[in-house]
């Protein structure tokens, strides 16, 4: 993916830049001097819906550099009124240096355990963290959930298979998914018998009788 950006004067005040539909962004990495920079609204937003995340590295061209940045995004602040991109943070990475980033999770395949005894399949992790060099960065990762087939069958991070190059962060035993028994289905509420409902209704008349009388005996004060 490739994205052009224009330096940013330091003191420019970021509405303005938003106001000439780019957004404020700043490059920065390991070594590397902070750069102020803006990037056209409508670029980016492209480039980011296609899927560009913390783990699709783009081709930034920034000015008049003679050669474009590696970079990862590291970091969208978004006005959550408007939907508007309020920043943007841009890591540069260097292809002999290792990077730490978050991977999202493809969840491929079908459960058995869903598919033929109703079992209900909980998510409890959508991505992993990893640490790679640049050129073995996976943009995702799929995970087969196939071989959930008996009901409270479980994934864990151990059980997640990754490209050669790739060290995945999280402790093995953590939950990525497991398939729990359906719920209980709701006990069926009670039906009353005629009988019931005739005996209920005479109860009732036969105590605001009793009521009416008493109120009848006692004297006024």
């Amino acid at each position: 993916m490739e994205l052009t950006a224009e330096t940013r004067a330091k003191g420019a005040i970021p509405r303005d830049v938003r106001a000439n539909n780019l957004i404020p962004a700043v490059l920065y990495g390991r070594g590397v001097p902070v750069v102020n920079i803006a990037v056209p609204f409508a670029d980016f937003d492209k480039l980011y819906r296609a899927g560009g995340s913390e783990s699709t590295i783009i081709d930034l061209q920034v000015g008049g550099d003679p050669s474009p940045y590696s970079v990862l995004i590291k970091d969208v602040q978004f006005d959550h009124v408007s939907e508007k991109y309020l920043h943007i943070d841009f890591y540069q990475v260097k292809s002999d240096e290792k990077l730490r980033t978050t991977i999202p999770l493809k969840f491929i395949g079908e459960s058995l355990a869903v598919k033929d005894l109703d079992g209900i399949l909980i998510t409890n992790k959508d991505e992993i963290e990893v640490e790679c060099l640049p050129k073995d960065l996976p943009r995702e990762i799929e995970v087969d959930i196939s071989q959930l087939i008996n009901l409270n069958d479980s994934i864990t991070v151990k059980d997640i298979s990754v490209p050669s190059g790739v060290e995945i962060l999280n402790d093995g035993e953590e939950s990525v998914m497991v398939v729990t028994e359906p719920a209980a289905e709701e006990e069926a509420v009670e039906e009353v018998s005629e009988a019931e409902a005739v005996a209920s209704v005479e109860a009732t008349e036969e105590k605001s009788e009793t009521e009416e009388s008493e109120d009848k005996e006692t004297p006024a004060e």
